[in-house]
């Protein structure tokens, strides 16, 4: 069954407020689950903003490694705030995906994914090869006396989430999404008709390495830890492709749901099967993979109609004329 448009923003609606209202529970492992569900988010929706661009990210966690890293180094050498280091953050994550789309030019396809992978793994190593500023494989704490309460973290992060939805859906209602939307099916097509793919691929990857960033700032302040491997570890990479494809790709509401899911996913197979070794991240993989093979439209797609593509309703045959007595 097809949804209303307004029933569906209403139910984003009251889950953002549900998320913004959570917050003030006195329910830490809730609160931490529901953390981790705004952080991926954030990261999930950032991914799927390139997407809709035609552009397939192996490296997002470059982007959040580099948020990471600006939020520590900025708070332990300038004593700045969780907001400041976050703006810092959306900045070098913007800067660096500018960088980025300037490079590769109009790279696509499985080319543009290997250079980010290149970038996410460069960044590491450059990151282990230099400790007097990183802290190298040691890593580096943030100051204690710096950090803000728990509360104010939990809040903070649900609130970023929310400000990524909004970002995403007032994309999808401007010129960007549907230059984004033409880029993707053909970009040379899409250059006839007067668009300049270079810049829009410049402002996609730019928003969307600042979204990316600012979500590994705030998980710095969160872990109060960081390390090379933490930075730029390939699970974040997975994470913020999987979300969205499981949830819906191509959607708003795809990465939100995906995120969602997928920190249930973990949690439950986790709780219930944890006793046994690798049992629970077993699990957990085959119930991505079957719901990615039979939901190729995401559970989205499932709220929306069903899991299978309807099938196109055949055009009427038309009766053919009588050739009896035709002139030749």
């Amino acid at each position: 069954m097809t949804r209303s448009p307004y029933f569906m923003v209403g139910l984003g609606v009251a889950s953002a407020a549900f998320l913004v209202a959570s917050t003030f529970f006195d329910a830490p492992q809730l609160n931490d689950w529901l953390f981790r569900i705004s952080t991926l988010v954030i990261l999930a929706t950032s991914w799927n903003l390139m997407a809709n661009a035609g552009l397939v990210s192996l490296g997002h966690s470059a982007f959040w490694g580099v948020g990471s890293y600006t939020a520590v180094l900025a708070a332990n050498a300038f004593g700045g705030s969780v907001l400041l280091t976050f703006t810092l953050a959306l900045a070098m994550g913007a800067a660096m995906g500018a960088m980025l789309a300037l490079v590769t030019g109009t790279l696509k396809g499985i080319f543009f994914a290997i250079v980010t992978l290149a970038l996410s793994e460069g960044l590491r190593i450059c990151a282990l090869m230099v400790p007097e500023v990183t802290g190298g494989a040691v890593g580096l704490f943030l100051k204690q006396d710096l950090r803000p309460s728990q509360h104010a973290l939990y809040l903070f992060g649900a609130l970023a989430a929310v400000a990524s939805v909004v970002v995403a859906a007032v994309i999808a209602g401007s010129k960007l999404q549907f230059a984004s939307r033409a880029m993707r099916d053909n970009e040379a097509a899409a250059q006839m008709l007067g668009i300049a793919p270079r810049r829009q691929r410049l402002i996609v990857v730019a928003i969307s390495g600042a979204m990316a960033s600012g979500a590994g700032a705030i998980n710095a302040w969160y872990g109060g830890y960081l390390d090379p491997d933490v930075a730029f570890t390939l699970h974040n990479t997975i994470l913020s492709q999987i979300a969205p494809i499981l949830g819906g790709i191509h959607t708003i509401a795809g990465p939100v749901i995906g995120a969602v899911a997928i920190v249930a996913l973990s949690e439950g197979t986790r709780i219930w099967l944890g006793t046994m070794e690798g049992v629970s991240q077993l699990t957990f993989g085959l119930i991505l993979v079957v719901c990615i093979l039979f939901l190729p439209k995401g559970l989205v797609g499932l709220i929306h109609g069903g899991p299978s593509r309807r099938k196109p309703t055949p055009a009427p045959r038309l009766p053919l004329a009588s050739t009896q007595g035709a002139k030749p």
